[in-house]
């Protein structure tokens, strides 16, 4: 029992002059001004970065939108509540981007009564399909709101390798195979 009472005090003396040790070598370290500035800078950055990570609600999405007069696209920010997750991200600013803009100079991308009705991120692929009210509108203006909600989730999810985008379950202006006839050939004016 002695031996293991002797071990600990030895352990603990030993525990005691390398604390010291350290706390001697890091005020040595930090007694530089140079090594001071940098340990209370990168303190800082730590502290800021930890409250912004920790205490942050909200992030900012760049929308787009047709410009009222001249018809070119641009861009208007929001803040909207932070989500995690793809798919749960897309949904929110695909629902912000049909509720249109908040810039009177701008017009919205798809027609009144627009829904996101589906969003499914597989393999780094979104599919968004918006309900039928947005085929409503004219077929320049479906063009346009299609490509306003493109480049609106490429700024949101950068890493998606591609964005296909339906309207009532199907992809507009898309090229689809030429239609099979009935004995399984294809259409020879195709070939």
């Amino acid at each position: 029992m002695k031996d293991f009472l002797a071990a600990i005090v030895d352990f603990s003396k030993r525990a005691a002059r390398a604390s010291a040790s350290a706390a001697k070598i890091t005020l040595a370290w930090l007694s530089v001004p140079v090594n001071l500035c940098l340990a209370l800078l990168g303190a800082t950055f730590l502290i800021s970065l930890l409250s912004w990570a920790v205490l942050d609600r909200n992030s900012g999405y760049v929308l787009f939108f047709p410009d009222a007069r001249t018809g070119a696209i641009r861009g208007e920010t929001r803040d909207l509540p932070r989500v995690f997750g793809s798919e749960a991200r897309a949904s929110l600013v695909a629902s912000e981007e049909l509720l249109g803009p908040a810039d009177p100079n701008l017009i919205p991308a798809f027609a009144l009564g627009s829904r996101i009705d589906t969003v499914m991120y597989r393999g780094r692929r979104l599919y968004v399909d918006i309900s039928d009210v947005a085929a409503l509108a004219g077929h320049r203006t479906i063009e346009q709101g299609l490509y306003c909600l493109k480049r609106t989730l490429r700024t949101a999810l950068p890493f998606a390798r591609s964005i296909v985008i339906t309207i009532g379950g199907y992809e507009p202006y898309a090229d689809y195979p030429p239609p099979q006839l009935g004995n399984g050939t294809k259409n020879k004016k195709n070939n």
